[in-house]
C-alpha cells in the first residue's frame, strides 16, 4: 500500500510539473479583415495565452471572443492594451484529453 500511494504521488507530481511546463504558452492570432475565427488546441493540463491582432491598423470596432468548451475555461477577452489588441487566457483542465477551443475576432473599418 506504501508504494501504491508513493507511486500515485510521484506522477500526481509529474504531472503538475509538466503541466507547468507547457504553461503560458503565447499564440498570436492575426485577422487581416472582416470575421475570423480560430479553432486552438490546448494539449492536457495546458494554459495558453491568444492575442488577437486586426491587421488594418484603423480598425474601429474590434472584438475578441474566446470559447471554451466542456472541461476548459477561457477568461474574457481583456481590453485592448494596444491598437488593435486584445487578450484572453484559455486553460485545458483535462490530464489526459486534448481540447479545442475557439477564438473569435472581428475587425471592422
Amino acid at each position: 500500500m506504501k508504494v501504491l500511494i508513493s507511486t500515485l504521488f510521484l506522477c500526481g507530481t509529474l504531472s503538475v510539473l509538466a503541466g507547468a511546463a507547457m504553461a503560458g504558452k503565447v499564440v498570436p492570432l492575426n485577422c487581416q479583415s472582416g470575421e475570423c475565427q480560430f479553432s486552438e488546441e490546448l494539449g492536457p493540463s495546458q494554459t495558453h495565452e491568444y492575442r488577437g491582432f486586426c491587421a488594418e491598423k484603423n480598425s474601429n470596432e474590434f472584438t475578441m471572443v474566446c470559447h471554451a468548451v466542456k472541461g476548459t475555461t477561457c477568461t474574457g477577452a481583456n481590453g485592448k492594451f494596444a491598437p488593435n489588441y486584445w487578450t484572453c487566457t484559455c486553460t485545458n483542465w483535462s490530464p489526459t484529453k486534448r481540447k479545442y477551443v475557439t477564438i473569435d475576432l472581428l475587425c471592422n473599418d
